[in-house]
């Protein structure tokens, strides 16, 4: 049960990578995640009403704390899926995985050598994925600098978020985390950005999707999931959302990827997963 939730999850996840993509064409990374993460926190708060009261004032503290990670990883995948491509987005931003085990080791977690490898290959194909095709030569090469910043930043939101699953109840820090990425957005809107309200159905369905399923109904079933679950195992489920991002993107979009950007893609995916199967077995054994 808890492996479906995660890859259902997982699966919005990735079909948001398209979504995303025809919402920013409209309005600006700023507003587009302010008006998603204030529906998102209003629905978490009505569907976690009855826990709320035991809330204990440090799992809003560490709320916030992740919150803040949270913040960062949507804002710079969302910018840059204004230059780069769904596909593109979505697995560079399953480099977050991989990058998991460097900065858990930073703060004091010993890392396998077998993680090491899956990092330098994640690395090798990160390459070939973003010089690969031609429109590494415009553009585009932004947006993967940005979604690259992006993955360090949900790296680092895995780890806390591990840590802190381990002192309090992060069912309950839900709303507290969705809140800080709200009210972050729509201060950043307010500061640098125009405010827009002519919006297309394509634009304010965008908002609706994410802000519902892919922000209040993911995160929910996430941390549900991860009261049962190892962090290594959820790392695992979690590793194929480059492939939902890429299958979208090529049924919706009508994206492709070239020769050398297709064994990129292999490599990253042979990366993300090489560690965390090691993790896995570690675990059983």
């Amino acid at each position: 049960m808890g492996t479906l939730a995660l890859l259902l999850a997982t699966c919005i996840w990735g079909w948001t990578f398209v979504l995303v993509k025809e919402g920013v064409a409209e309005v600006g990374p700023f507003w587009f995640l302010g008006l998603r993460f204030s529906l998102a926190t209003l629905l978490s708060l009505l569907l976690l009403a009855g826990r709320l009261h035991r809330t204990r004032g440090a799992d809003w503290g560490r709320g916030a704390i992740v919150g803040l990670t949270l913040f960062l990883g949507y804002y710079f995948q969302t910018w840059g899926l204004v230059y780069t491509t769904a596909q593109k987005s979505g697995l560079i931003t399953g480099l977050s995985v991989v990058l998991v085990p460097p900065i858990a080791y930073l703060l004091g977690q010993r890392t396998p050598a077998k993680t090491w490898a899956g990092v330098g290959l994640a690395a090798g194909g990160l390459v070939l994925l973003v010089l690969g095709g031609e429109a590494a030569l415009g553009p585009t090469g932004f947006g993967d600098l940005l979604t690259l910043i992006c993955a360090l930043a949900f790296a680092l939101y895995l780890v806390l978020l591990d840590r802190y699953t381990k002192k309090g109840d992060f069912l309950t820090m839900l709303p507290a985390q969705l809140g800080v990425v709200a009210l972050l957005s729509l201060a950043g809107a307010a500061t640098w950005e125009e405010p827009t309200l002519s919006l297309s159905w394509v634009a304010w369905r965008a908002i609706l999707v994410t802000g519902t399923l892919a922000s209040t109904l993911a995160f929910f079933l996430l941390s549900w999931v991860q009261r049962r679950s190892t962090a290594s195992y959820t790392a695992i489920v979690l590793s194929t959302e480059p492939a939902f991002a890429a299958l979208f993107g090529w049924l919706l979009l009508g994206e492709s990827l070239a020769g050398p950007q297709i064994l990129g893609a292999a490599l990253i995916f042979v990366g993300i997963m090489l560690p965390h199967v090691r993790l896995a077995r570690l675990r059983r054994g």
